[in-house]
């Protein structure tokens, strides 16, 4: 069953950076924003799919106005020059596109 997350994307000097701070801070990457969602999608797919493989509790996703890019670069002690959270919606068993529905635009100098 497809389930949805919030997520940072961070632009950074050689591409976009993406963190799930309700999962651990997993965090993948992609040399440019189409990229590095579709790679969101794969990793939160795959980390789910590994939660529920283990029987490990898969936690509840924040409501996507309760995290802030700037907090989250700040926990990472890094600096992004353009930062957004976007909901990342993993993929299911007969789920084929892949989603990512920016929930907040937030060209931020941080």
């Amino acid at each position: 069953m497809p389930q949805s997350y919030p997520a940072c994307f961070f632009k950074e000097e050689n591409g976009w950076s993406v963190v799930f701070p309700d999962l651990n801070w997993l965090a993948t990457c992609g040399e440019t924003r189409e990229e590095a969602e579709a790679m969101a999608v794969d990793c939160l797919t795959g980390y789910l799919r590994v939660l529920r493989e283990d029987g490990d509790e898969v936690p509840p996703p924040s409501v996507p106005e309760a995290v802030h890019p700037e907090d989250v670069a700040g926990e990472l002690n890094f600096e992004a020059a353009e930062a957004y959270v976007g909901m990342v919606t993993s993929e299911g068993r007969k789920a084929g596109r892949r989603t990512v529905r920016e929930s907040m635009r937030a060209e931020q100098r941080m």
